[in-house]
């Protein structure tokens, strides 16, 4: 059987739409596999996302509760000690008011944990506030703080997970850190060292007749106690605000040294001058800067004092905190 011209040409065209039916084949398969990459890939990329905030947030969330906290607590120290100045009267009706709240808080605590084989708890509460038989404690020797906020000497103002008393505030604007310094026994100090999101100072520090050296912990997590304390530069202020004024200090120096240098030449050495203050915390290698192992401190110089007063002035007219 021969073959002609015609058939030639039909064989070729079918043989053309077999070619152009496979690569269309080939460019649907390879569509689809884009498609099902690129799907894969934006998954992974929002579960990368997902995990990064919750790594950033709801893991250290109640850190940054604890962080918030910090920060009221610093706010109410400074309100309560300009109050105390300001209007004598009205600052000691809220001691007292706040004296008498915290008892009763005490009061139900202590009667819900001693409550066995009472029915409804909270009824029993309830009554006890209102009959003269129901018991009575003496609160002076409770073993416990209150679950917010307890009081002593009238302008402290403590989390429960803190020990001692609030000395001054803590401000340094370009780390993002305001907070009570703490200071008590050396006990008390310790205790909150052991304590990530606490800032203290030894005890026989006083501002304005020696030296200065807060220790506080360097978070793992971004804004965290004094994890940005490593972006703080020479020429920045930081502020420690107590009854006795609003002190400026001009950051002078910032270095790493062994923590054994860190405790020999600034924490124990009373020969350092008033004027100074130093920011202490664990030093880490943040890719820019290795001071693993090491003692991060920021140095500064007292530039100004001024009166609580004139404070308070200033503070009212601009209706935030300075």
């Amino acid at each position: 059987m021969c073959r002609t011209k015609k058939d030639d040409k039909l064989k070729k065209r079918k043989s053309g739409k077999g070619a152009d039916f496979v690569k269309k084949k080939r460019k649907k398969k390879m569509a689809a596999g884009m498609k099902f990459l690129f799907a894969l890939l934006f998954t992974a990329s929002i579960g990368l996302i997902a995990a990064g905030v919750y790594l950033m947030f709801f893991k250290n969330r109640d850190a940054y509760e604890r962080q918030a906290e910090e920060r009221d607590l610093a706010d109410t120290y400074i309100d309560d000690l300009i109050l105390k100045l300001t209007d004598p009267e009205a600052y000691e009706k809220k001691v007292q008011e706040e004296a008498k709240e915290k008892a009763e808080r005490m009061a139900r605590r202590k009667q819900q944990e001693n409550a066995k084989g009472w029915d409804d708890i909270e009824e029993s509460n309830e009554s006890a506030g209102e009959d003269e038989s129901a018991p009575t404690y003496d609160f002076s020797d409770l073993d416990y703080e209150d679950a917010n906020y307890y009081m002593r000497d009238g302008i402290v103002y403590t989390p429960d997970y803190a020990k001692g008393t609030i000395q001054c505030v803590l401000e340094v604007p370009t780390a993002g850190i305001r907070r009570g310094v703490y200071t008590g026994t050396w006990e008390e100090i310790n205790y909150d060292l052991d304590i990530w999101m606490v800032t203290a100072a030894r005890p026989d520090y006083t501002l304005g007749e020696t030296h200065m050296c807060i220790y506080g912990h360097n978070h793992t997590a971004q804004d965290l106690s004094f994890n940005r304390l490593k972006d703080v530069e020479v020429g920045d202020a930081f502020y420690l605000t107590a009854e006795s004024g609003r002190y400026t200090y001009r950051v002078t120096n910032v270095f790493a040294v062994s923590r054994d240098e860190a405790t020999r030449n600034y924490v124990d050495n009373f020969s350092i001058g008033s004027d100074k203050c130093y920011i202490i915390t664990c030093g880490r290698d943040d890719g820019v800067k290795n001071y693993r192992y090491l003692d991060l401190i920021v140095e500064g110089t007292l530039e100004e004092q001024m009166p609580l007063l004139e404070y308070a002035k200033i503070r009212q007219q601009s209706g935030a905190n300075k």
